[in-house]
């Protein structure tokens, strides 16, 4: 069964659409684009990558098999793709294009950098994404040690072949939208080993641009790629980020005009550039983890629930948060659609957390934790340490949930702001108490659920249920759509019940461009901009 036509007309419109805009304006003769943001990317790693910024450049240096650009599944190095008509096994029809050095991409280098990512040793935190090939979740759990097991298969250098355990009918999206599908080099990684991907000299890409600098929490610099296979449709000749953690550093520059674009604003801003351009809360959840490990103080569960239930989503949201930000009474969204029609209320949780908290119920949560602990007051709690990313809108977020966990409750957080790669790593070290995290839902529930299965390494909580982690594998491969959610709803709800997390928001975005950038727009992973074939105006 083709599934080919579709695709290959969001290619033409692509393709066409770009030379028609240009001739309609004078174009600057310096096609450089300076943006500032609040954060730096963290790696540039394909298999390691889990965050936004890290996603966005990506985006721009490398080149998938398919893209999400625009709202469209669109091509990228795959040129066409065929679907076998069970739906297990699509097969990837690779386009003539190279490295930025010029050598050639091939399948292989797809086949390569999917198993590294899905091989133990690696360490990566997103085989997730790949559940639903065959034979993933048993190569990634050690259970296979065999990758010819696994449903990827490069059969020549311009045919990929991937195999699925069952029939999923939101595979293509989750790969255009994810921010792992793409191709690594293996002489790169066996050249510079522990150090690959630390530095521009040690990366290399086959995207629209070549990432040339990287000044890290300071700078990065991309410049276009002339071996790109559409290079023909990529006006912009260099992209500047400049990571400035001060919104009001930020805005003092854009209107001096250091900088084309602030991307990211905080609802004060937005005030103050009412021209924004702001993107609807799309596929991206924002929740609280609460470190469980034994010993801990966020080990109570009734102090979880305390906290998550003492929150006011609704009013954080409408102070600091990003036009578009809705709030998150669970973890599966209701941007998450089968048919048509809303997974979230088709089959809803029983028991969601209300917009704006209940006080009593939080009470009394609290009540029954200072009993577990064998505490007088809230007053005697040992300390709780909410680790935050340094930047404007996660700070003021943190003030805000710590200020009614205050007056709510009489609960005393303490606020450890970090830079960005230093709060990742906290994360991922378990060095925290309360860590706001944003991550891609993606476009089937399992996504996000899945994080949360023992030993997962997204599992940032720690917590470990083997009934949940039961429930998820037992719907991953389930072929009757009813059945699968009713599942994965009881899943979520057990997650809800336990507070391991505390879903809060799925955020919005904004940013504010000068009137002679055209042709940027807002990307799917987190709301990252998509600056591809963005174009500079004479002014």
């Amino acid at each position: 069964m083709k599934k080919t036509l579709a695709f290959l007309l969001c290619a033409l419109f692509l393709l066409t659409s770009m030379p028609l805009a240009l001739a309609q304006a004078e174009l600057a003769d310096d096609q450089t684009f300076t943006f500032a943001s609040a954060n730096d990317l963290t790696t540039l790693d394909v298999s390691l990558m889990n965050d936004e910024m890290s996603g966005l450049v990506m985006y721009a240096v490398n080149d998938a098999l398919i893209r999400h650009e625009g709202g469209n599944v669109v091509p990228g190095i795959a040129e066409t793709y065929d679907v076998s008509d069970d739906g297990l096994t699509y097969t990837f029809h690779l386009r003539d294009t190279q490295w930025s050095d010029g050598v050639p991409v091939t399948a292989g280098d797809f086949a390569y950098s999917w198993l590294r990512t899905l091989t133990p040793a690696t360490g990566s935190s997103q085989v997730e994404s790949f559940n639903s090939i065959k034979g993933a979740i048993a190569y990634y759990s050690g259970e296979s040690t065999d990758p010819a097991t696994v449903g990827i298969s490069a059969t020549d250098d311009k045919t990929l072949v991937v195999t699925l355990e069952a029939a999923d009918p939101f595979f293509i999206e989750s790969m255009a939208r994810g921010i792992n599908f793409y191709p690594i080099r293996k002489d790169y990684v066996e050249k510079f080993g522990a150090d690959y991907a630390s530095s521009p000299d040690k990366f290399i890409g086959c995207g629209p641009f070549t990432l040339t600098e990287w000044v890290q929490t300071a700078s990065l610099t991309m410049e276009k790629n002339p071996t790109y296979w559409d290079a023909a449709n990529i006006s912009l000749n260099k992209v500047v980020e400049l990571v400035v953690g001060d919104a009001n550093t930020a805005s003092g520059m854009y209107d001096l005009g250091e900088v084309d674009a602030l991307y990211s604003l905080n609802a004060a801003q937005t005030l103050t550039y009412p021209e924004y351009k702001s993107k609807e809360s799309g596929t991206t959840l924002q929740f609280l983890s609460f470190l469980t490990d034994e010993g801990k103080v966020m080990a109570n569960q009734n102090l979880r629930l305390a906290l998550s239930w003492a929150i006011n989503r609704e009013a954080v949201v409408k102070a600091v948060s990003a036009p578009g930000t809705t709030v998150a009474d669970r973890v599966i969204i209701p941007s998450q659609t089968i048919n048509g029609e809303s997974i979230a209320a088709k089959y809803p949780a029983t028991d969601g957390i209300p917009a704006q908290g209940d006080m009593e119920k939080a009470k009394a949560y609290l009540s029954a934790a200072l009993t577990d602990l064998g505490l007088a007051s809230a007053d005697q709690l040992p300390a709780i340490r909410y680790v935050a990313m340094e930047s404007s809108t996660h700070k003021a977020m943190a003030e805000a949930l710590q200020a009614q966990w205050q007056q709510n409750l009489g609960v005393k957080v303490d606020i450890d702001i970090r830079p960005v790669p230093q709060a990742i790593g906290a994360l991922l070290s378990g060095d925290f108490d309360i860590f706001l995290v944003s991550t891609d839902a993606g476009v089937d529930p399992d996504t996000l659920l899945a994080n949360f299965v023992v030993d997962s390494g997204n599992n940032y909580s720690h917590w470990n249920n083997q009934e949940y982690t039961d429930l998820i594998n037992a719907q991953a491969f389930e072929t009757d759509f009813a059945t699968r959610f009713t599942t994965l709803a009881k899943a979520e709800q057990m997650i809800l019940d336990a507070a391991a997390i505390a879903p809060l928001w799925a955020p919005g975005g904004a940013y504010v461009a000068k009137d002679y950038v055209q042709n940027l727009s807002f990307g799917t992973w987190t709301g990252s901009i998509e600056f591809l074939h963005t174009t500079i105006l004479a002014h």
